[in-house]
């Protein structure tokens, strides 16, 4: 399970990684909002480095 202090030392290649891989449950509706925005921020990364 990953913590709050482990994220800290994790590499920008790491955490873009485990964002890809988070789900939000349907019932969830904060969980899926939460997703579309780190969707929406890997997205705008990406724009950024091409």
């Amino acid at each position: 399970m990953i913590n709050p202090v482990a994220v800290q030392y994790m590499s920008k290649e790491e955490i873009e990684r485990l964002m890809y891989s988070f789900n939000a449950s349907k019932d969830n509706e904060e969980a899926q909002t939460f997703e579309a925005l780190v969707r929406r921020l890997l997205a705008i990364l990406e724009e950024q480095n091409r």
